[in-house]
C-alpha cells in the first residue's frame, strides 16, 4: 500500500513539473521579438496621381548593436525617380542606433500609366538585411477645382431685414487648398461670411471635401427703392475660382414722420374747453402706408379726438393731414401737460410726438370772482352810506 502512496505522489510531481515547462515554452512563443533589422512605413499602400510626387516615411530599428545600414530601391519602373532623404539631403545610408528615419522621395513621370506598381524597399547593415514591399496605385488626378452651391439663391425683405444664404464650398480637386472669400454687392449693402458662427474672410479646405458658409446681406440704409439686387460671391485659390450670384429682393416699406405744420410741440388750452392742434403725417418710405391708426395717451379726466381717426393711405413721399382736438378736465389746475400723439400704420413701425399743453383756468370763473368783489363793495358802501358811523 504505501509502494502505491509512493508512486501517486511521484507521478503527480512529474505532472506539476512538465505542466510548468509547457507553460513557460507557451509565454516565450507569445512573446514578441523584434528582428536584429526592422524596416517600417506608416502607409505601405498608397493611391497617388500621374505626375506627382510622393514622400514615404521610413522607420528603421535594430534589436542588436549600433550600425551602419545601405539603403537601396528594386522593381521600379526606369523613368520613375527615386531619391532617400535625410534633413534635406540626399543620402544613400543611414546610422541606426537604435532607432532611425529617412524618407523615400519619388516623382512619378506626368506619361506614367495608370495601375498598381509593386517594389521593394530594402535595408542591408552588418550581416543583416531587411526589405519592405511597397505597393502604389497609379490614377489620374481629378482636375483642381472649386464650386459654390446653394438651395435658396434668392431672398425676400424689407430694408431692415439682414439676408441669410447658406452656402456650400466644394473643393473638387485633389489637394488641400487655401481659399479667400470675395463678394461684389451694391454700395448700400454689406456681406459677411461666417463659418461655425464667427466672421471669416478665407478658410482651408481639404481635398475633395466641403464646408457650409453662411453669407449674411445687411442694408446699411434704411431706405433702399424696391428692386431686386443681385450679390455676386467668389471663391479664388491661386489660379482657381467660382462664383454664385445671389438676389436680394427687396421689398418696399413705409417709414412715418409726426409733426406739426410749423415745427411747433407746444400750444395752450382751457380747462374744460375744446382746443385744435393740426398734425402732419409724412411717408419717407418706399411703400404705401395703409389703414394708418391714430392714438393718444393724455392726463386723466382728458379727452382726445382725431379728425379723422384714421386714413386709409399715404403713398412713398406723401403727406396727410390731421386735426387732434383735445379738451383738458374742467377740474386741471393751470400748469404745462404733455399728451402722446401716436400714427401707426398697418404691419408697420409706430411713430409718436410729445406735444406740452399749457392749461389755462376758465375766464368765466374770474368774471365771476370779480363780480362778487364788486358786489362785496357795493353793499360794503351802502351799509357806511344809510347807517354811517357811530
Amino acid at each position: 500500500m504505501k509502494r502505491v502512496s509512493v508512486l501517486l505522489l511521484m507521478l503527480t510531481l512529474a505532472l506539476m513539473l512538465n505542466g510548468g515547462a509547457l507553460a513557460q515554452d507557451d509565454a516565450q512563443t507569445t512573446t514578441f521579438q523584434y528582428p536584429n533589422l526592422l524596416l517600417s512605413t506608416e502607409f505601405p499602400s498608397q493611391v497617388v496621381g500621374i505626375g506627382e510626387t510622393l514622400t514615404l516615411s521610413l522607420k528603421l530599428r535594430s534589436a542588436t548593436e549600433p550600425q551602419i545600414v545601405d539603403l537601396s530601391v528594386s522593381g521600379l519602373p526606369d523613368d520613375w525617380n527615386a531619391a532617400f532623404r535625410g534633413k534635406n539631403r540626399s543620402v544613400s545610408s543611414v546610422f541606426v542606433a537604435p532607432e532611425a528615419s529617412v524618407d523615400l522621395r519619388l516623382e512619378l513621370p506626368a506619361n506614367a500609366e495608370p495601375g498598381t506598381y509593386a517594389f521593394t524597399v530594402k535595408a542591408a547593415g552588418q550581416g543583416v538585411e531587411t526589405s519592405l514591399p511597397i505597393a502604389l496605385t497609379v490614377q489620374e488626378k481629378a482636375p483642381a477645382s472649386l464650386a459654390l452651391e446653394t438651395d435658396l439663391p434668392m431672398q425676400r425683405g424689407k430694408p431692415s431685414t439682414t439676408f441669410r444664404y447658406n452656402v456650400t464650398l466644394k473643393n473638387e480637386g485633389d489637394e488641400d487648398v487655401n481659399v479667400n472669400l470675395l463678394a461684389a454687392a451694391p454700395p448700400f449693402f454689406n456681406v459677411v461670411f461666417k463659418s461655425g458662427g464667427a466672421e471669416v474672410t478665407a478658410i482651408p479646405l481639404e481635398a475633395d471635401g466641403n464646408k457650409r458658409l453662411s453669407v449674411e446681406v445687411q442694408p446699411l440704409l434704411r431706405i433702399i427703392p424696391a428692386d431686386t439686387y443681385p450679390i455676386t460671391i467668389r471663391a479664388q485659390s491661386d489660379d482657381l475660382e467660382a462664383s454664385i450670384e445671389l438676389m436680394a429682393e427687396v421689398v418696399g416699406e413705409s417709414e412715418l414722420s409726426l409733426t406739426t405744420p410749423d415745427g411747433r410741440l407746444s400750444g395752450s388750452a382751457t380747462t374744460g374747453a375744446d382746443a385744435t392742434y393740426r398734425l402732419i403725417i409724412q411717408n419717407t418710405g418706399t411703400a404705401a402706408a395703409r389703414n394708418v391708426e391714430l392714438t393718444s395717451s393724455s392726463p386723466s379726466g382728458w379727452t382726445v379726438t382725431f379728425k379723422p381717426s384714421a386714413i386709409e393711405s399715404i403713398g412713398p413721399g406723401e403727406q396727410a393731414e390731421v386735426e387732434a382736438v383735445v379738451r383738458p378736465s374742467e377740474q386741471a389746475i393751470a400748469g404745462d401737460y404733455v399728451v402722446n400723439f401716436r400714427a401707426k400704420p398697418e404691419g408697420g413701425a409706430q411713430k409718436s410726438l410729445e406735444y406740452r399743453v399749457t392749461v389755462y383756468t376758465s375766464t368765466l370763473w374770474g368774471a365771476a370772482g370779480v363780480g362778487l368783489i364788486a358786489l362785496a363793495v357795493a353793499v360794503v358802501g351802502f351799509a357806511v352810506s344809510r347807517f354811517g358811523r357811530r
